[in-house]
């Protein structure tokens, strides 16, 4: 079996609760395949559970929530996410993350050269002076101007664009197989964010890591990702290669999605300039027995309403959907 034929992240199944509240799943039956050297992005409405499944990957889930099910393999191997001292063997050194806000992942009381130092500390065996050099040779790497001064430099002294650019060196100073950006453009400039993005596909096309991109703005997904992944409520509801889902996406929800963003060649033809999917997300403790977009979707039917959609793939394009958007030039069921 070569390397191609086993994703270097698969996840199985994986379910979260809140702790002793059965109904109030988090994570609903959700799975995924990460290979090497791609972007994966993952899309969805705040809540939907794009940041929860990245925690649980890295077994740092909140306090009061527990997984009721589900695996995560990393090369093959299970991942003992449920063990915290196993899973600081794993963290930084084979799955490095970037988290949503770099002031919250960086000590304000110390100098952020420091804090890459003791990623470095913690998995590698490197003296005094080589460590230091690889913490400079690290900020250099990702396109900060002058990394002695900064590696010496405190957070607040630095701009939201250089703290993002400290936090990726860090997750990325043990070279790990595995990397997710949460939501690492967001409260960038649209410049900014365009640079991160460009430094994070660089390092990618230099190791061969491969990217979870977690993110609601679908214009980086369309320049940057491999295939996409949509949740939506706790479970995935669509998943295919990028072009394939932004031209012909087939769940509802993805077509709301994508109505959603400002277009102005569709405001030119009299159209509106975005459309707004009605209605909220459900509670995460409502019992709805069946699909949960259902309430909030143009194209429902009774069988939306009484049981889940299978999710299933035709050609490599995955929907969980009774009545799926037909593709162009194919004819409505």
């Amino acid at each position: 079996m070569s390397t191609r034929d086993v994703p270097l992240l698969e996840i199985e199944d994986l379910r979260i609760r809140v702790r002793n509240t059965p109904g109030a799943e988090i994570l609903r039956g959700v799975s995924l395949r990460l290979w090497p050297g791609e972007t994966l992005a993952v899309v969805g409405e705040s809540g939907c559970g794009k940041s929860m499944t990245s925690l649980a990957v890295m077994g740092l889930l909140p306090e009061g929530l527990e997984r009721t099910a589900g695996t995560v393999r990393l090369t093959g191997t299970p991942v003992p996410i449920g063990d915290n001292r196993a899973m600081r063997r794993i963290r930084a050194a084979r799955i490095g993350m970037v988290f949503q806000e770099p002031m919250a992942a960086l000590d304000p009381l110390f100098p952020v050269g420091r804090q890459v130092l003791e990623v470095l500390n913690e998995h590698q065996r490197l003296g005094r002076r080589a460590a230091w050099a690889r913490v400079i040779e690290l900020l250099g790497l990702v396109d900060l101007p002058d990394p002695e001064r900064i590696a010496r430099s405190y957070p607040h002294r630095l701009s939201g664009g250089q703290l993002q650019r400290v936090v990726i060196a860090m997750a990325i100073a043990c070279s790990p197989e595995v990397l997710i950006a949460d939501e690492p453009t967001t409260a960038l400039d649209v410049t900014v964010q365009a640079q991160i993005i460009r430094l994070l596909k660089k390092l990618q096309r230099r190791t061969g890591v491969g990217i979870v991109l977690i993110t609601h703005n679908l214009g980086l997904v369309a320049h940057s990702a491999d295939r996409v992944m949509v949740m939506y409520a706790g479970r995935k509801v669509e998943e295919a290669d990028t072009y394939s889902l932004f031209t012909a996406p087939r769940h509802p929800y993805t077509r709301g999605l994508l109505d959603a963003t400002p277009n102005p060649e569709r405001q030119a033809t009299g159209g509106r300039l975005l459309n707004e999917i009605p209605g909220i997300v459900p509670s995460i403790t409502d019992p709805m027995p069946g699909c949960r977009f259902a309430p909030r979707c143009v194209r429902r039917t009774e069988a939306c309403r009484a049981r889940v959609p299978d999710f299933t793939v035709v050609a490599g394009h995955g929907v969980a959907c009774f009545d799926p958007v037909p593709r162009p030039g194919e004819v409505a069921a």
